[in-house]
């Protein structure tokens, strides 16, 4: 028997023991260095941020493939057994001939090319004539590309395009992280607003227990114990509130950051006066500049890619409805004979010049192709006009309304801290007044929740403050503030 309670004993501990370590290995302590290091675990907003950046570059990239070296080798046999019509109409079978060419193209519309052939055919009259030769090719778009520079516009434009787009990636990852960074002051703020809701818990609960004594004594009524109680209940759940808010916090970073989607988020020990320090630095660093600080920014630099885009656009849409003029050309040497070999050293000893010149010229005669450039050339400058002023607007709006938020922020953190200072006075002579049956139990009441709604709205300003500068740091990202470096 004795051995059997042993046994049971050391089970029991040993499922305490996996539970204790169970329990610490899903739990994870989080601050703000753990969220920046959370990013290297590439969570899928960095990995959508990095996607917007590789698709700006694939039009950068499929542009510049044409202008890159290419190997082009082709090979054809035929043969057939027909008959011919007349004696005078041969029948050529077989006939074989292979062709090789590297060419290379540019951005001013000239494209160059080494060319290698030789060909071979039999009929009624030859056996294995073969020509063999060399050449070299000459292509040029000579209005759209050498004149108007429409495909140089169009790869600017990309590259254009793709460096803006390094802007906007360094801003998105900032934005992300500052919303990482909201959501972890979330959670403090909230964890300070439990703190204090569960110290006025303890204080409900000995006022019912003291009304309740007073009751049983005749010295209170039940209507006083009611209120107490009512007291205790509404506290309570304002507390299951606070905890309910809690959970939808941390469903938010697990929704950002997978990686601790099944774990325990817990808060590491936090120091709300550092953090006020460094909050109050910022806002005077904020406030000391009187013009918004392009220097902090890269919105200048996105507004200055959209001005080189739209001139680009510009230039392009401009050569839609222009005449095209092609030029191509083959210049090269030929060698013939009644096999590959000889026709290869006839080259080489007699080798025959060729010469091949066309030229193509497109028109367009009637106005639609016009009235096209016209709406493309409108359609561009609405667009990009709107994006320059969407940007330059957001620029200056947020630093002029964020020196003018915060300074009202924090004159009410001010007022509200007043405010508590003196509910909680207040509380302490309402208190002595009630033991002296000078106060009603209602009017009693009604201080301490005046006291604990002028907590929680100190704290929920304060949480409003940072959140106000994280969003200012989203977009001046280059701040010098210590806020803005974790």
């Amino acid at each position: 028997m004795f051995f059997n309670n042993s046994l049971l004993l050391c089970a029991l501990m040993f499922l305490s023991l996996s539970a204790s370590a169970q329990s610490k290995e899903d739990t994870i302590f989080i601050d703000e260095a753990f969220l920046k290091e959370s990013l290297k675990e590439n969570p899928p907003t960095i990995d959508q941020i990095n996607a917007t950046l590789y698709g700006a570059k694939i039009e950068e990239s499929q542009i510049d493939d044409r202008f890159n070296t290419s190997l082009e080798a082709s090979g054809n046999y035929y043969k057939t057994d027909e008959k011919q019509f007349a004696t005078f109409i041969p029948v050529t079978s077989p006939t074989t001939n292979y062709e090789v060419k590297v060419t290379r193209g540019f951005t001013n519309g000239v494209s160059v090319g080494l060319r290698g052939f030789t060909d071979q055919f039999s009929n009624n009259f030859v056996r294995d004539a073969s020509t063999t030769g060399v050449s070299v090719l000459l292509g040029v778009n000579l209005w759209k590309d050498l004149i108007s520079g429409r495909t140089k516009s169009q790869l600017e434009r990309a590259r254009a395009n793709s460096e803006q787009a390094k802007w906007e990636k360094e801003i998105a990852l900032a934005t992300f992280q500052n919303s990482l960074r909201k959501i972890y002051w979330s959670m403090v703020a909230n964890e300070e607003a439990l703190k204090i809701s569960r110290a006025l818990i303890k204080t409900s609960e000995k006022q019912v227990k003291e009304a309740q004594r007073r009751f049983k004594n005749n010295i209170a009524d039940e209507g006083e114990v009611a209120r107490y109680q009512s007291q205790l209940s509404a506290r309570k759940a304002n507390i299951i509130s606070l905890q309910y808010e809690k959970e939808s916090i941390v469903q938010q970073l697990k929704e950002l950051l997978p990686h601790v989607s099944l774990k325990e988020i817990k808060l590491k020990p936090y120091s709300i006066e550092d953090t006020i320090g460094k909050v109050l630095a910022c806002t005077a660093t904020i406030a000391s500049e009187g013009a918004p600080p392009l220097k902090n920014t890269h919105y200048d630099e996105i507004v200055e890619m959209l001005s080189k885009k739209e001139d680009l656009e510009e230039k392009i849409n401009n050569s839609y409805d222009d005449i095209d003029v092609e030029f191509q050309s083959e210049f090269g040497l030929k060698g013939r004979s009644n096999s590959r070999s000889d026709s290869l050293s006839d080259l080489g000893d007699d080798g025959r010049d060729n010469l091949a010149v066309g030229l193509t010229l497109s028109i367009p005669l009637e106005s639609k192709k016009k009235t096209t450039r016209e709406i493309l050339n409108k359609a561009t400058k609405l667009r990009y006009r709107s994006q320059k002023q969407r940007e330059m607007a957001r620029i200056k709006a947020y630093h002029t309304q964020t020196v003018r938020q915060v300074s009202l922020l924090r004159e009410m953190i001010r007022n509200q801290q007043q405010n508590t200072k003196f509910l909680g006075q207040s509380l302490k002579t309402s208190k002595k007044k009630y033991n002296q049956a000078r106060l009603t139990v209602e009017q009693l009441v009604q201080e301490q929740d005046s006291y604990l709604q002028s907590n929680l709205d100190e704290i929920r300003t304060k949480l409003t403050v940072i959140n106000t500068l994280f969003d200012y740091l989203s977009v001046y990202t280059q701040t010098p503030c210590s806020l803005n470096n974790i």
